[in-house]
């Protein structure tokens, strides 16, 4: 289990629903999946939603009480609880980067919400290493669907590709896609749990 975020009963502005339309034409928000920092420092979200054409689209953010990298801010937001907030793209952020890595490769779901209310989509990594230390993320290429850079696992410094695709495809009825990665994290609606997307995919090398 990727443990528990802690959930506010906050006004925000802007809005998430505002933030998901501006950056990821989301017209509809279903809600979100999270991943947790096991430092509690970063709030780490990524909104699902449908856009103008019914597609399943998603949006990776990172909440921060600094800013972390200007290039990677989306905007900032004030929270009625904590004050000033940086919203960033998540694949700007070494933090939830490690967080997507470990997920994936431990074969984790998603965190589960203070507030009891469940995530738009059930996670699962496709990984079966049990428990890794993924650390000290050095990004060299970000973009708002990529990041390329290092990772230490297990004390091993290894190349990665993380890609979070802007667009839910599905994966097919077998699991198994050409075009996806061995290593991936699959999401699915609770009601429907045959009906499962790509959310991630990552590519390791030595």
């Amino acid at each position: 289990m990727s443990g528990e975020a802690l959930i506010y009963d906050a006004e925000l502005s802007p809005k998430k629903e505002d933030i998901a339309g501006r950056y990821a034409g989301i017209v509809t928000l279903f809600g979100s999946y999270r991943l947790v920092d096991p430092d509690d420092v970063v709030g780490i979200e990524v909104l699902v939603g449908s856009d103008l054409d019914g597609r399943t689209v998603q949006l990776p953010l990172t909440y921060r009480p600094e800013e972390i990298d200007p290039e990677c801010t989306l905007t900032d937001m004030e929270h009625s609880v904590l004050g000033r907030r940086w919203v960033s793209n998540a694949l700007g952020d070494p933090v939830a980067v490690a967080q997507f890595i470990r997920t994936i490769l431990e074969g984790d779901d998603g965190a589960t919400r203070s507030d009891g209310v469940p995530a738009a989509l059930d996670i699962r990594g496709s990984g079966s290493e049990g428990k890794v230390d993924v650390r000290d993320v050095e990004l060299f290429e970000v973009t708002r669907q990529r990041a390329v850079g290092t990772v230490n696992i297990d004390g091993n410094v290894r190349s990665f590709q993380l890609i979070l695709p802007h667009l839910l495809r599905r994966l097919n009825s077998t699991g198994v896609d050409a075009n996806t990665a061995r290593l991936h994290l699959i999401g699915w609606l609770p009601s429907m749990p045959e009906k499962q997307r790509v959310l991630a995919e990552l590519s390791l090398r030595t």
